[in-house]
């Protein structure tokens, strides 16, 4: 196993203790922080230091995403968003659609993830960007699955791995002179409690199917 999955490993971990209340938001913070920091192994495996085993979470093999993304089957409601020489920002708590097609032509687009309640088989997300910026933001626990092309442009995938049965966004599309940014954040202090909400649902959902 390479050091980058065992970091995936180790996020994975910490959200499942912050959701048991084993860890302050503070605590959690540092111990991000010190997982992204960890230059080896060693130093990785001191980030779980003093929390009890839990040893619930591995995380689905990638194949598992692919065959998910793969469907079509999603319902005809969709959301469009369309930035054309403009700056279009979606944040805070708002209904996302099953399918979302997103344009930017000269301009930028955020798509804020971390407030919304997001169905467990996930979103699909179709993004275009020529000559501006996009990016979306997901809590820690929701993953994503980035398959967009770049010409002269860039696309950042910055997300993290997916707690086994959460959500995970399937992103398409691409940049012409432009980027794509897809990445993983903590939710705004007044979306915290919510967020350990959901991750409590998820692992007590992956618990009940496992039993």
């Amino acid at each position: 196993m390479t050091l980058e999955l065992e970091r995936e490993e180790v996020v994975q971990a910490l959200c499942a203790h912050y959701a048991q209340d084993h860890l302050s938001t503070g605590e959690l913070e540092a111990r991000f922080e010190r997982v992204y920091k960890s230059a080896d192994r060693a130093q990785l495996r001191t980030v779980l230091e003093g929390l009890p085993a839990m040893g619930l979470l591995v995380a689905p093999p990638p194949a598992l995403y692919a065959m998910a993304g793969s469907t079509s089957a999603f319902p005809e409601n969709e959301k469009r968003f369309v930035s054309i020489f403009a700056s279009v920002r979606k944040e805070g708590q708002w209904v996302a659609a099953r399918r979302i097609a997103a344009r930017v032509v000269f301009g930028s687009l955020l798509l804020d993830f971390r407030e919304v309640a997001l169905p467990r088989e996930g979103l699909e997300i179709e993004v275009d960007v020529l000559f501006g910026d996009a990016k979306i933001l997901l809590p820690p626990g929701v993953g994503a699955d980035v398959d967009c092309t770049a010409v002269l442009g860039s696309v950042n995938d910055k997300s993290r791995a997916a707690l086994p049965g959460a959500p995970v966004l399937r992103v398409r599309g691409g940049a012409v002179f432009g980027e794509i940014t897809v990445v993983t954040k903590l939710p705004n202090a007044a979306r915290l409690e919510g967020w350990r909400a959901q991750l409590r649902s998820i692992i007590g959902q992956v618990q009940r199917e496992r039993d």
